[in-house]
């Protein structure tokens, strides 16, 4: 039970509930209080009686008003007097609070009334009533009615409980407003944390609780595409190191030498490099990668060097000393991956470099089957693969166009695919030369 009532909405209910009981007892006091509403049927008809009776003598002459008072003492359980100088009581009770403010509503505020009990021993004793009329007063008695009437009938209690049912039901629809979104948020938070699969939350109720349901929205996103980029990365580290890998075996099947020692060597050296920032980038989400000054016409010839000792029919042509601050791992990767695609579905790969005073530009040209052209940009997205003639080389995953989108855009450039005349696929890079690389 003391769990209950430290959730939020046992808290509403003993609020809820603390207000009801304190509206509860407030109408009650109001309703024993002396000035309080009177209690109906009692005075209305005694107020009716009497307040005829003051209207006919006001409206009759002074000889005559003894006829009617004699006239009107048969009313039942009332007696009029005309004296010069009263004798008021004092005693005041529910009943002639009640007596007096009826009275007033009925006569008005000029005609001046009070009524009070002369014994405050003995409630079974008259009630007098003295109203000013001329030079006179008239003093009449009411018969008490006994024990003062209860406050508390049956139209009162259906009246308090009408009221109490009111708030009770506005509270509750209150409650379930607030608690109804809370609700969704904990099940939808409970099954993301199960399955990271972003379903976003309506984002409804009070303002405090629709920000709560839009930054929970935003975290899910924020969440899945971390994860993806996660996935992402892992499904690139295979994709990376089966190029080095090809190579390596090539270079054991058709000349296994020192010098082929040598490169097996610089090969797992880059493997090495390509699991150490994959794993760094899956704790700290950077590759852990600084920038550098790359000569990129000596990456570039290192690179045709080894592609064709391997077999691949490539060439390079290009302006010597070009210098690129870069992340040179990352941009080898970018090479490899592009040398690798274009060698796949090609017989000859050309690389061409050139530069101007604030950029490099790199081409990688092949006489392979082109991409069509609605599909050049859907190519560069992870995991996508073509079911045409340039189809991806079996085992790939579909990520090594989007891994070198991705680094080029880290590294502020450009990259984009381009069909050539009359066949054949262009990739062409933009870099920039300057620092204005982007901070992973």
């Amino acid at each position: 039970m003391r769990q209950f009532f430290k959730t939020l909405l046992g808290q509403i209910l003993i609020i809820i509930t603390g207000s009801t009981l304190f509206t509860f007892l407030l109408l009650s006091t109001l309703l024993f209080f002396p000035k309080g509403p009177p209690g109906p049927p009692w005075p209305w008809q005694t107020t009716y009686r009497l307040a005829s009776t003051i209207k006919l003598l006001q409206s009759t002459q002074p000889g005559l008003q003894e006829t009617v008072l004699r006239s009107a003492q048969y009313d039942s359980g009332l007696k009029y007097k005309l004296i010069d100088t009263p004798t008021p009581c004092h005693h005041k009770t529910f009943n002639t609070w009640d007596l007096t403010k009826t009275l007033a509503y009925e006569l008005g505020d000029t005609t001046p009334v009070t009524a009070a009990s002369c014994n405050a021993s003995d409630n079974r004793k008259d009630i007098q009533v003295l109203i000013r009329i001329g030079n006179q007063y008239l003093e009449a008695r009411v018969a008490n009615i006994g024990r003062e009437p209860t406050r508390f009938t049956f139209p009162t209690f259906c009246a308090i409980l009408f009221l109490l049912t009111g708030i009770a039901i506005m509270s509750l629809w209150a409650i379930s407003r607030i608690i109804s979104p809370l609700r969704e948020l904990a099940e939808k938070a409970d099954a993301f944390s199960r399955d990271v699969t972003v379903v976003p939350v309506k984002e409804g109720g009070p303002s405090e609780i629709r920000r709560v349901a839009t930054t929970f929205n935003l975290m899910q996103q924020r969440v899945a595409q971390h994860m993806k980029s996660r996935s992402q990365m892992l499904a690139a580290i295979s994709h990376d190191l089966r190029s080095p890998l090809t190579r390596m075996r090539l270079s054991l099947d058709s000349n296994p030498s020192e010098v082929t020692r040598d490169k097996l060597i610089r090969d797992i050296d880059l493997m090495n490099k390509l699991i150490g920032s994959a794993l760094t980038f899956i704790r700290t989400g950077a590759d852990g990668e600084t920038n550098e000054w790359v000569d990129l016409d000596a990456l570039m010839s290192t690179l045709c060097d080894e592609y064709e000792d391997a077999g691949i029919a490539i060439s390079y042509s290009g302006p010597a000393a070009m210098l690129l601050l870069c992340k040179p791992d990352a941009i080898q990767r970018v090479m490899t991956n592009l040398i690798d695609n274009a060698a796949a579905h090609a017989d000859s790969v050309s690389i061409r470099t050139s530069q101007t005073d604030t950029e490099i530009l790199i081409e990688v040209n092949d006489n392979g089957p082109g991409i069509p052209e609605m599909m050049l940009e859907r190519v560069q997205e992870p995991f996508y693969r073509m079911d045409t003639a340039r189809n991806e080389r079996k085992g790939s995953a579909g990520l090594g166009l989007s891994i070198v989108k991705e680094i080029i855009s880290l590294h502020g450039g450009v990259f984009e695919l381009v069909n050539r005349s009359p066949q054949g696929l262009s990739a062409k890079i933009s870099l920039p030369k300057s620092l204005n690389t982007r901070r992973s």
